[in-house]
């Protein structure tokens, strides 16, 4: 239910040397060319998150392949970008840095799961420590730049204000779900539920969700913002504890039958208890945001052009 490929996906990503000469350009940056296997890098990262989160197999959605390779240029173009600056602004990552940098990507993701990464991408071992390298000049204008960010007593009230759900709960009602293919096999499902079925033990048994069978359909308190579709959203939030969707909820994943369970009630915790918490998401909202300001402004000054 979660939308697709939200803005969820791995910072890490994959730059910038070419590899290899005579290869399809797929931009040019500053003049400097943005090559086939760069991209093809990234877009096989995506590909595979996006199995891992959805159990979907997105390279038969043409549309969605569409979508995906897009988002990874431009995402290869902005770490393009941030490098050249980089290198214009004098920064250096040395091999003490670079090799603390391996170390703690291995260390955060184990022996299997940089193997799954490197499979992933489709990289070598050396291929990889060039890559760190990268990341460490972003990281290092990264810090240049938000070291610059001051934080204003009316920045802290606003975000406190702003994101009262970071400071207690808005309303939230724990839901279940069960999810099929056709809307018949949902229709079926609600009839058999009114006349005294088990929610969860018909979603261990019919829904499609892979989690299904070990958490019964559950997916926990969810509220106005969390990360679910909006037709999931909107439809679950409408039931009253106890009660079920009366016709099939649909979704690009399917149709949804959804049960409402306990709920909630709003709170926020008064400001003067929750202050230096509100001070660090404050800073570091307006730190990201300075961050992708920069980053754009460099969009707005390069020549790019695209070439697919």
């Amino acid at each position: 239910m979660k939308k697709r490929l939200a803005v969820a996906v791995m910072f890490f990503l994959l730059a910038l040397t070419g590899f290899g000469c005579g290869e399809e350009t797929v931009a040019i940056v500053n003049g400097e060319k943005v090559t086939r296997s760069q991209l093809d890098k990234i877009v096989n990262l995506y590909v595979s998150q996006a199995k891992q989160l959805y159990n979907q197999d997105v390279t038969n959605d043409e549309e969605l392949m569409k979508e995906i390779e897009k988002m990874a240029l431009n995402d290869l173009i902005d770490q393009t970008l941030i490098i050249q600056k980089a290198i214009s602004e004098g920064l250096e990552a040395t091999e003490t840095e670079v090799r603390k940098a391996i170390k703690n990507f291995k260390e955060a993701t184990g022996t299997e799961g940089y193997k799954n990464f490197l499979e992933a991408a489709g990289m070598t071992d050396e291929e990889f420590e060039d890559e760190m390298y990268n990341q460490v000049l972003i990281s290092e204008l990264h810090e240049k730049v938000i070291s610059k960010v001051e934080v204003t007593a009316e920045d802290i009230k606003a975000y406190y204000e702003a994101h009262p759900e970071e400071f207690g709960n808005l309303y939230e009602l724990k839901v279940s779900h069960i999810l099929v293919k056709t809307k018949e096999e949902a229709e079926e499902i609600i009839e058999r539920l009114k006349k005294g079925e088990d929610f969860g033990t018909l979603a261990q048994e019919l829904s499609i969700e892979p989690a299904a069978r070990e958490t019964k359909g559950s997916l926990g308190f969810i509220n106005e913002k969390s990360n679910f579709v909006d037709e999931f959203k909107a439809a679950a939030l409408k039931l009253k504890p106890g009660e079920i969707t009366e016709e099939p909820v649909k979704t690009q994943f399917g149709f949804h039958v959804i049960k409402a369970f306990e709920e909630r009630q709003p709170y926020v915790e008064p400001f003067e208890q929750v202050r230096e918490q509100a001070e660090t998401l404050a800073r570091q909202a307006k730190e990201d945001q300075a961050w992708k300001d920069y980053v754009s402004n460099l969009r707005k000054q390069a020549k790019i052009e695209t070439k697919i």
